[in-house]
């Protein structure tokens, strides 16, 4: 089965290279606004041997790493604190709401005015843009807690920490790990939404001046590196997910012992 989607997925992606090379080579796209495959692999293999390129990787990594870490070190306890408390839920969830009807981007001018152009304006939109996700994740997990399972444990002696520990992060284990799953792609706009409006380095500002320059490979070169960047980040959180996940049971699985 996993080598059937391979195989499927690997070749329709050929063929859709192999179309779009042959539109590029015989006039019926303009190369100038599209490029081409070929002229995409080229410009990579000439970024590959550019150290300033790299520098603008892991400048970006960065941001990413730190924005996500800082959003999800925020946003799993404060989901898990509002969750099991409703007087906090009351006094909390009306700055939250308000916060999360506000459209990130807007925001970034204060952020370049608060954190400067380097790198912490970006980590912070970065927070913003992943914290919600895993904020109202948590908090919907932990408030989907069976009610009668909770008054169980308490009527068996359990205190708050026990409570937290047994009960409610089991349960609301599943929505942590589709929130930070969920939050990867957003840290990664947020770092290059950041770095298009102000940086000095960055993969967004190699983008926008490859754009600003009419070097559509260039452009595509970067992105492919960004998708890269998302996929591998995908993949180390779906081991994430499965190794703090290895105990529940797959839905579409029956328990083997019964």
């Amino acid at each position: 089965m996993k080598f059937e989607r391979l195989l499927i997925g690997g070749g329709t992606l050929a063929v859709f290279l192999l179309v779009w090379e042959l539109c590029a080579d015989f006039g019926a796209i303009n190369p100038l606004f599209i490029s081409s495959p070929s002229r995409i692999a080229q410009a990579g293999s000439a970024l590959m041997a550019d150290p300033d390129f790299w520098n603008d990787v892991r400048v970006s990594a960065r941001e990413f790493i730190f924005g996500y870490v800082a959003a999800v070190a925020v946003g799993v306890p404060l989901g898990l604190l509002m969750g099991t408390s409703r007087r906090l839920s009351y006094i909390v969830a009306p700055f939250v709401d308000t916060l999360n009807a506000v459209p990130r981007v807007t925001l970034l001018p204060l952020l370049i005015i608060w954190f400067g152009i380097g790198i912490w304006s970006k980590v912070a939109l970065a927070s913003i843009m992943v914290f919600f996700l895993v904020f109202y994740n948590v908090y919907s997990g932990v408030r989907a807690v069976d009610r009668e399972l909770v008054n169980l444990t308490l009527v068996m002696g359990a205190n708050q920490r026990q409570l937290t520990y047994h009960v409610y992060l089991p349960a609301a284990a599943p929505y942590v790990m589709l929130g930070m799953r969920m939050a990867v792609p957003y840290s990664v706009i947020g770092v290059i939404v950041g770095e298009f409006t102000s940086s000095t380095q960055g993969l967004g500002l190699f983008i926008h001046e490859a754009s600003s320059t009419y070097d559509p490979a260039g452009v595509f070169s970067g992105i492919v590196i960004l998708l890269a960047f998302v996929v591998v980040a995908n993949v180390l959180a779906g081991r994430l997910e499965r190794r703090f996940l290895r105990w529940k049971t797959p839905l579409a699985q029956a328990p083997s012992d019964i």
